[in-house]
């Protein structure tokens, strides 16, 4: 008898191709060789490519989604350099966190969660010398993607370097890294390039990287520097440097591998025809979307039920009764919004039409 897997539609992490499972299924191979060293060199081609940077650096750091901002901010930042941080969401909040961790002058400009950023506030803080702008591409906690070219523009204009997190974005909406000159950006594997968790893709534009001198960064794992003297020097056999999880790279790499396969285009629009398909199937059973219809999401559609439904209760009798998990809401959306994700392998039409027949049965 078949089993039921069910749905798992949160936003990240989501099922694996079955051409990426198997690499987990592998036994243990070692982080140097021939085959380790071709993986590598096609894992970099790659994520230039995802990140349509074709002169980027790029690196594969082994962690989370944060380890990556960690290792941008350890790199490119320093206590008391000025961050404007624009936040119009739960992670825009995170990042303001973790960036003051590092006893850096942290400056928020908050815009009402569901809308875009606040530019005109933002021109008026680029009057003063900023080190950086950072922001949230795609807002996980409302469903909202963030517009980049004109925050982009700004910063430049005013000598500040743009940061940016892709975490939920990178391979299912468009980021024109290379074009619009994004200096630093980071990501997370487990989301829309639909691979496992555990690595997270670094951008780095060369002139950003080649105006910061190595001798000013400290720590070792998370210098990037460090992660880049490796790859010219140990290159040949073992350009990491420390062990990395051989069926890890070897899963994530093919799994950009396969985005490559699709085309970057037709990924796109294939997210973004689901996530259409859903939020027309919601707003029918009278949902109403957060975000302003000029800034939603392509992978993370985020609805308040319909009157008198409890968003809590409703993502529970999706679990009990159809065996599908999405995601409540954050902050102050918390038990009042739900949230669902349309990344990577889940962003097809008989999935979100799966879930709309079960999402029927409880409104």
């Amino acid at each position: 008898m078949a089993v039921d897997t069910g749905l798992l539609l949160i936003p990240g992490p989501v099922p694996l191709h079955p051409r990426v499972q198997e690499e987990l299924a592998k036994p243990a191979q070692p982080h140097y060789g021939d085959a380790w060293i071709q993986a590598f060199a096609e894992t970099q081609d790659l994520l230039r490519y995802v990140w349509q940077a074709p002169k980027g650096k790029v690196f594969s750091l082994v962690g989370p989604g944060h380890a990556g901002l960690e290792s941008l901010a350890f790199t490119f930042l320093r206590p008391r350099d000025r961050v404007i941080v624009l936040d119009n969401g739960f992670f825009g909040q995170r990042l303001a966190e973790v960036l003051a961790t590092h006893r850096i002058d942290v400056e928020v400009i908050g815009s009402e969660w569901g809308t875009g950023f606040d530019l005109p506030k933002l021109k008026m803080a680029l009057a003063k010398p900023a080190k950086a702008v950072a922001f949230i591409h795609n807002e996980t906690s409302t469903g909202v993607t963030n517009p980049m070219d004109e925050v982009v523009e700004l910063a430049h204009a005013r000598g500040a370097f743009v940061l940016v997190d892709a975490v939920s974005s990178l391979g299912g909406i468009p980021f024109p890294g290379g074009k619009l000159g994004i200096d630093a950006a980071f990501s997370a594997t487990q989301k829309c390039l639909a691979a496992p968790a555990g690595i997270s893709p670094l951008l780095v534009a060369p002139s950003l990287w080649e105006a910061t001198d190595p001798a000013a960064v400290e720590g070792w794992y998370l210098n990037l520097f460090v992660w880049d003297k490796y790859q010219r020097e140990w290159g040949s056999w073992h350009p990491t440097p420390t062990t990395v999880s051989s069926n890890l790279f070897f899963a994530v790499h093919r799994a950009l591998a396969l985005v490559k396969e699709e085309g970057l285009e037709a990924r796109f629009a294939r997210h973004a025809r689901a996530a259409a398909r859903l939020r027309e199937g919601l707003e029918s059973l009278g949902f109403e979307p957060v975000p302003s219809p000029e800034v939603v999401s392509s992978t993370v559609t985020c609805m308040r039920p319909p009157a008198g439904i409890d968003a809590s209760a409703l993502a529970k009798g999706l679990h009990e009764k159809h065996n599908i998990t999405i995601s409540g809401g954050l902050g102050p959306l918390r038990g009042k919004t739900i949230r669902i994700g349309t990344m990577g392998t889940q962003a097809e039409p008989e999935v979100v039409d799966r879930l709309l027949g079960a999402m029927k049965t409880l409104v």
